[in-house]
């Protein structure tokens, strides 16, 4: 029994490893252009080391004595992912604006009344500029939630 237990975490181990590489791999074929993808490798990182302790943990009994710190973790993890919400918003909007073919780079836009070409994208914004030469930061959310008017540049 003991040894099947451990076989499995290896198996568990070997297959988070897995996802991390096919993750990475995915990034940087797809969304190597994008700045700031790093920044989500990271963070798919940290999600994947932390669910692949929770289940070693409890698999492994290593939660058995630590429940209450447990509980307190999640708590301040709910705490954390509510306070970074619009954050995390932005990122999807970002890979999603990212991969939209109907908008690029040299694209004209108008939204909330302000025309500006699009210059660059990053994971959570995107930077435009206005025909009077100022720098436009729309955060990529935006672009859900409002109509614009996009023209090919």
């Amino acid at each position: 029994m003991v040894q099947e237990i451990y076989l499995y975490a290896i198996i568990s181990v070997l297959i988070s490893i897995g996802i991390f590489f096919i993750a990475k791999f995915v990034i940087k074929s797809k969304l190597s252009d994008l700045k700031g993808s790093t920044k989500l490798l990271g963070l798919i990182s940290l999600v994947i080391i932390t669910l692949e302790a929770g289940y070693l943990g409890i698999n492994l009994g290593w939660f058995d004595v630590a429940t209450e710190v447990i509980a307190t973790i999640g708590v301040g993890f709910f705490l954390v992912t509510f306070a970074i919400q619009n954050h995390l918003k932005n990122i999807v909007s970002g890979i999603g604006l990212y991969l939209n073919k109907n908008i690029n780079i040299g694209d004209y836009i108008e939204i909330d009344g302000i025309k500006s070409q699009i210059i660059e994208f990053h994971l959570m914004r995107t930077i435009a500029k206005t025909n009077d030469g100022k720098i436009v930061y729309i955060p990529n959310l935006k672009f859900s939630e409002s109509v614009i008017l996009i023209s090919k540049g």
